[in-house]
C-alpha cells in the first residue's frame, strides 16, 4: 500500500455528466469510469500512493475503511492491468 505510481500520461480524458470517457493513444483503446472511478483518476494525476487514494475517498463518501480499501485494490489492478498506471520513485 505504499508503493508510489501515477497514471500513465498518453490518456485523453473528457468528461460526459459524472462519466469519464478516457482513450488510451498508445493502445488505441477506450474505457469509462463512473463518478467514483473519475476521482480515483483524478487522484492519480501525481504520485500517490494506495493508503492515501483508499484515505481521500473514505473522507469524501459515505464507505468503510475496509470496504474502499478492498475496492480501490481491484480498481488499481484493473488499471495496471489496461497499463494505465505506471510505478514512480
Amino acid at each position: 500500500m505504499n508503493a508510489r505510481f501515477q497514471r500513465v500520461g498518453d490518456v485523453q480524458a473528457a468528461a460526459l455528466g459524472e462519466s469519464l470517457l478516457m482513450m488510451s493513444v498508445e493502445k488505441g483503446q477506450y474505457f469509462s469510469l463512473n463518478g467514483v472511478g473519475a476521482r480515483v483518476w483524478e487522484l492519480l494525476e501525481r504520485p500517490t500512493t494506495e493508503r492515501a487514494v483508499v484515505e481521500s475517498l473514505v473522507e469524501e463518501y459515505e464507505v468503510t475503511g475496509e470496504d474502499c480499501g478492498r475496492q480501490v485494490a481491484k480498481f488499481l489492478a484493473a488499471l495496471r492491468e489496461h497499463g494505465l498506471l505506471r510505478d514512480v520513485a
